[in-house]
């Protein structure tokens, strides 16, 4: 399920993560939800910073419902957290919009690591 993270207190967006498995059943049962933050990479070999305590995000999920004069009520779920900062570092899902563009980056991001590879072994 894509869900859409609010900031609790102002009700701004924060982002959109992809939460696999998470059913309209299950948050009937458990409205709230811890999830975990990557771990960071061990830069420069400390291993002690990679199994650093782990950090979480708790979410808060409340229904909501709207009438429109199309399709009548519509239910759909609220996700509110106030950890803004840290549900900033959740890796996000973007939206079909954003897609293309952060593939193009991906891609050029890529070639120029092969180039900067490539450079290097033939010193």
């Amino acid at each position: 399920m894509r869900v859409v993270i609010y900031d609790e207190e102002s009700l701004e967006p924060i982002t959109v993560v992809n939460l696999p498995g998470l059913t309209d059943r299950a948050l009937e049962e458990k409205r709230h939800w811890r999830m975990t933050l990557p771990s960071p990479q061990a830069e420069g070999g400390d291993v002690r910073r990679a199994i650093a305590k782990p950090r979480y995000v708790d979410l808060e999920f409340d229904k909501i419902s709207r009438v429109s004069l199309h399709h009548g009520v519509q239910e759909t779920w609220l996700c509110l957290t106030r950890a803004t900062e840290l549900a900033m570092l959740l890796v996000p899902d973007w939206l079909p919009g954003q897609r293309p563009a952060i593939e193009r980056l991906q891609e050029e991001n890529a070639r120029l690591a092969s180039l900067m590879e490539s450079t290097i072994t033939s010193l």
